[in-house]
């Protein structure tokens, strides 16, 4: 389950540098900011990946998040 909840947080992570890149595409700028979050968010996915293999798919991202999201609801 800890894998679980690192496959999400890195999904989040590389979330929220998206609009960072916009951002700095936007105003014709590096995005040095957005590089940084799309590897620390990338390193952990693919930490989670590793570390549990076969366990996410395209198919199973959705139900993943969900689990991680109910866990914290029910705490």
């Amino acid at each position: 389950m800890e894998f679980d909840i690192i496959f999400v947080l890195g999904l989040l992570v590389v979330a929220f540098g998206i609009p960072s890149f916009a951002g700095a595409y936007a105003e014709k700028r590096r995005p040095t900011r957005a590089i940084v979050v799309f590897l620390i968010g990338g390193a952990m996915i693919y930490y989670a990946i590793i570390m549990n293999p076969g366990a996410y798919s395209l198919a199973t991202i959705d139900d993943t998040i969900l689990t991680v999201i109910g866990r914290f609801l029910n705490e």
